[in-house]
């Protein structure tokens, strides 16, 4: 999960620009997010990111197969969790995996 993350957040932010990591917890979860300073998402490239296959940015598309984040979520789906995206076009992009924390 977190090496596909950071490894996007890389492949689509300008060279020398900053991603950053968050993490933040309650008693009953964590929360990581990975955010980078690329070239964001507009809305209907974010309703289809987690399909399989999907490649939202066609410049990279010989660099990846549209399952990295289909299988994302489907790991943190199988550990109760949820994995959001907030983005604009040209403003980069955030990703936050949520996982509830077991006892």
């Amino acid at each position: 999960v977190w090496m596909n993350l950071l490894d996007n957040a890389i492949k689509f932010s300008p060279e020398k620009s900053e991603i950053r990591l968050f993490a933040q917890a309650d008693p009953t979860s964590v929360k990581i997010s990975v955010q980078d300073s690329g070239c964001g998402m507009d809305e209907a490239t974010q309703r289809s990111i987690f399909d399989k296959f999907y490649q939202g940015d066609p410049s990279h598309y010989a660099e990846g197969n549209g399952l990295g984040l289909p299988l994302v979520q489907k790991i943190v789906s199988l550990h109760h969790g949820t994995i959001d995206v907030t983005s604009r076009p040209g403003q980069g992009s955030t990703f936050t995996v949520t996982l509830p924390i077991s006892e």
